[in-house]
């Protein structure tokens, strides 16, 4: 049993749409970018999403540092967006960070 509708337009199947949003896990030594312009040798986010969410927009909103790892949203949500990363609207965020060596 499956809760998915199919929608049909003269006879074809429409792609199913993508969610307003996604929480990925994104691990340690990859790019907080959906492409790398610079170095054909890291990995990046737009590695991870499924070409047919790109298609949709999905992007990620904010960044984490390349060597670390930690929780990112995809949105395809541009007001979504905005309201989560612009200062005026004063979202808290909360990082934590082990630091080993001295």
């Amino acid at each position: 049993f499956s809760s998915m509708a199919i929608i049909y337009i003269e006879g074809k199947p429409l792609p199913p749409i993508p969610p307003s949003l996604i929480v990925y896990h994104k691990p340690r030594n990859v790019l907080s970018a959906m492409d790398e312009k610079h170095s054909q040798t890291k990995k990046h986010l737009g590695m991870f999403l499924p070409e047919s969410y790109k298609k949709f927009g999905m992007h990620p909103v904010g960044r984490l540092d390349y060597d670390t790892s930690g929780l990112i949203l995809f949105s395809r949500n541009g007001d979504l967006t905005q309201r989560l990363l612009h200062p005026k609207y004063k979202i808290e965020k909360e990082y934590v960070a082990t630091v080993s060596g001295g």
